[in-house]
């Protein structure tokens, strides 16, 4: 047998294998963590968002959400884009706030508590692999926010 048709097979099989690898096990592992990510940072944002101005946000009026979670007032009355979701990765178009697999997540507001929840990677609800706020660990960021508002502080300061 020639060398190359060799050679040519085992690159073949080794390529072959790290598609299977990377689409089989690697990415699946990588969605799922980040989709838990966005659904426990949803809460933090929400949470944050209650904490500051006493009242949850209306996810069913579009504009009012978007207005109330991703722009809020900095010094002498100055929008901060991003809001209380400055730095946390988010997708919320249509009026729709949107997991990582493209699906539309749900958001649940009963009292003092919120509950977001996603489908998942099989897209169907009431399984093994749906992701709920109450069950992802809140994981630890620095307050962005806060440095958001900082910096639009020190900017109001150097244009006095």
């Amino acid at each position: 047998m020639k060398y190359w048709v060799l050679s040519f097979l085992v690159i073949a099989g080794c390529g072959g294998t790290l598609t299977w690898l990377i689409r089989g096990k690697i990415l699946p592992g990588f969605l799922a963590s980040a989709n838990r990510e966005m659904v426990a940072d949803w809460k933090a944002g929400l949470m944050e968002c209650r904490a500051e101005t006493g009242s949850w946000p209306n996810p069913a009026d579009e504009n009012a959400f978007g207005e109330q979670v991703y722009i809020i007032l900095g010094a002498d009355g100055r929008r901060i884009e991003g809001g209380y979701m400055h730095g946390r990765p988010s997708r919320f178009h249509g009026g729709t706030v949107w997991d990582v697999y493209d699906q539309p997540m749900r958001i649940a507001i009963t009292g003092e508590t919120v509950l977001i929840s996603s489908a998942g990677a099989n897209k169907t609800w009431g399984d093994d692999d749906d992701v709920t706020s109450d069950q992802v660990k809140e994981r630890y960021t620095p307050s962005t926010l806060a440095q958001a508002r900082a910096a639009s502080e020190t900017r109001a300061q150097k244009k006095k």
